[in-house]
Order: C-alpha cells, then structure tokens, then sequence
C-alpha cells in the first residue's frame, strides 16, 4: 500500500480512548451480528484524533533524529489549556502527575513562570506548550508521544470532550474516592500515557492471537464508528498498526516494545465483550479491572515499567539543561 492511498484509508480512526464503546446505537449492532453487547458500565463511544490531526502526526520531516515515540530529549514536558478553569485543570494536572509520581527524570509542567495555568488558542503561531488540551473536539483522544511536535501551533494535541461540564462534581478534591475509581480518571491516564509515547496494549502478540479481529472489525466498521475496513484495522491489527507507523514516521522506530504476556491490568487496555475473545470471558487480553470496574483505576506495574524505561533518570555530560532544550 503506498503513503497516499494509506494515509486516505487512516486519517479518520487513530484512536485514543480507553474501551471499546457499546452505546444504544452499538448495541443494535452488536445485537444485529450475533454478538453480546458491552456492559452498560463501558458504555462509552469509540472516539478518534480528527482526520487533519491524524495526517499532521505522521508528518516525517521535522522528526529526524527521534529515536522513538518518547520524549527523549527533555525532561519537562510543557501542557496548556483552551477553554475550561482552574479547577478543571488541578483535576487533569492532579491525574497525569500520577505517571511522572513513579519517578524518573521527566516531569510535566502545567503553569507558567508566574505560577498561573498555561493558556493556548487557536491564534496561536508558536506552539503554547508540548501538550495542547482542548474540551470542544469531538471525543477523548491524544496524539502520540513526539509525533504531537508535527500539530499547528493552532492545532490541540490532546481532547476531552465535554469536561468542563462533566467534571464540575469532582472540583476542589469533592467526591474524591469517587473520582479515582472513575471513566473519567482512567481517561486521563490513558490519554496521557499516550502522550508519552504509549501504544494500545492489546497491540501485544498474546492479545492478538486470542482477539477475533474479523469479528471486531465488522463492529468498528458498524454503528456508531462507521469505519472503513481499513481504518478499523489500523485501529486494531498490530501488523498493520506497524506498517503504516513505518511508512508515515520516517526516522521513527516502526516496532512495538511489548512484554510476552498481556498486562492485563494496564490503563492502555481496551474493553471487549466476552464474545470479541477465542477464550471467551478466560481471555488472557480481558481487562481484569479493580474496584467493581471493567477497567483498570491505577497504573499497573507494566505501564510504571514501560514510563521508567523511557524517562528514567539519567546523567547528561552536558548537564541537565541540555536535556530540557
């Protein structure tokens, strides 16, 4: 498949949510094929990076020189908001500051030097920040790792659709048991981690082999998702995932680094109905969840292992700032 005729086949679906969705309409649909709905506890749609976005992401020529998807040349990784409040953002900055609490060198920052929440806008013609968040796109979805350094200084890199509503309860530490176990906390996590260069989890060998993949493309390609066959493809075959990384990010290393077994306790790790698995509800790729969840509340050993490998600290001969240009 050449880049052109791959990119119009990719550019509406990288997706960046946490479960597969079941909705009403996904329901009907699941039904329609013979297959068990998703428990109304996931009842969320499956959202993707805009079409634009997704084609500036693999934009090759400003990457020369990345080794990978991480951030490996700086230790401060700057994020800036559009639209929504302080509150908001100490949820969002409280939340991704549990990937960076592991430890290592990196660190997000959120406020400026006078100590206020970086802003962004859509007038923007140098880049506001590494991480540009919006809540008025369609979906939760981010750009992955570096690739995010190929956006507009105008484009957001990161989406929470509906956030500055739907969060309001959980404002100021309210209901705070109530937020760690929550869609929206894992959300976050998940969001973040791939903005730190992590792929999906069920991209690993083990998972791919148990995933009936036929079965789960026919759902992508139905309602609500309406994607191509090979959109949803690229959305769930690893293989293919591969092929299209390798062709669109140039210098790029066009593998996945994974463990021989799934983590199943990863917040990277979608959600599929028992019937989407050969091994049915004994698949070793079904998320194992925690807290009467479908999904995992916490970051797992394997997601921890994956952050220290890529942002462990290390001793620069030129000194640490010239790991933060």
């Amino acid at each position: 498949m050449n880049i052109d005729k791959a990119m119009k086949h990719t550019a509406s679906i990288f997706t960046a949510c946490v479960m597969c969705a079941a909705g009403v309409s996904a329901q009907s649909n699941a039904k329609r094929m013979g297959q068990t709905p998703a428990s109304p506890s996931v009842d969320k749609r499956l959202d993707s990076i805009p079409p634009a976005m997704l084609r500036k992401m693999f934009r090759s020529h400003r990457l020369v020189g990345s080794p990978g998807l991480a951030w490996k040349k700086q230790q401060v990784i700057t994020i800036a908001f559009n639209g929504g409040t302080d509150e908001l953002y100490r949820l969002i900055e409280k939340t991704a500051s549990e990937w960076t609490d592991v430890g290592g060198q990196m660190r997000f920052s959120f406020k400026d030097d006078a100590g206020k929440y970086r802003l962004w806008s859509r007038k923007d013609t140098s880049p506001a920040a590494n991480i540009r968040i919006a809540f008025n796109e369609k979906g939760y979805w981010s750009l992955i790792g570096v690739l995010a350094v190929n956006a507009n200084p105008s484009d957001s890199t990161m989406n929470f659709e509906g956030f500055t509503n739907t969060l309001t309860k959980y404002y100021d530490g309210k209901n705070s048991n109530e937020w760690a176990i929550s869609y929206e906390h894992t959300t976050i996590l998940h969001e973040f981690g791939h903005a730190i260069g992590l792929s999906h989890e069920h991209f690993n060998a083990q998972c791919q082999q148990d995933l009936k993949l036929p079965v789960i493309i026919n759902y992508l390609m139905g309602t609500p998702n309406e994607l191509s066959e090979e959109q949803a493809r690229f959305n769930m075959d690893a293989q293919y995932y591969i092929q299209i990384l390798g062709q669109q990010a140039g210098p790029l290393e066009a593998k996945l680094v994974t463990s021989p077994t799934t983590d199943r306790m990863s917040v990277m790790l979608y959600y599929f109905p028992d019937s989407y698995y050969k091994s049915g509800r004994k698949s070793a790729c079904k998320p194992m969840g925690d807290h009467g969840k479908s999904w995992s509340t916490v970051l797992s050993a394997g997601d921890k292992q994956f952050y220290l490998s890529n942002y462990r600290t290390v001793s620069s001969p030129f000194g640490a700032a010239a790991l933060n240009r």
